[in-house]
């Protein structure tokens, strides 16, 4: 008929409260850290984030100082052979404009001072 077993209740009880014990642990394994110590992680990270940021900065702006001085470098050695070739041919002209500004009278027209279009040249004598 009814079987009566009084052995059941503690055994829930005990069952229950292992339960408890059980997840408690767990709980307190997997849970977060307390807040300051987060916080305390994380400023640590940011540092070590930080640190790591000035080195990469640190070392592109010795690249990019390196690059430009290659640069400049280079693009001096390109130049400097035009500029020498036009600072050989202007110079003389300059002397020639300075000489003669300095003695006050004007250029003497030359050949060179012709007309270099020749209709110009037509027009003028047509007129006359």
């Amino acid at each position: 008929m009814a079987n009566n077993n009084n052995d059941g209740g503690t055994s829930f009880t005990l069952g229950f409260i292992l339960g408890a014990i059980v997840g408690a642990l767990i709980a307190l394994l997997i849970a977060p850290k307390a807040g300051s110590e987060t916080r305390g992680e994380l400023m640590e990270r940011s540092q070590a984030l930080r640190s790591r940021a000035e080195e990469l900065a640190a070392q592109a702006r010795t690249e990019a100082q390196t690059r430009a001085t290659t640069g400049v470098a280079t693009a001096r050695e390109r130049i400097a052979p035009a500029y020498e070739g036009v600072r050989e041919r202007v110079t003389p002209v300059v002397e020639q404009v300075v000489g003669r500004a300095q003695d006050g009278s004007a250029p003497a027209p030359s050949a060179d001072d012709a007309p270099a279009d020749e209709h110009s040249q037509t027009d003028k004598t047509d007129r006359a």
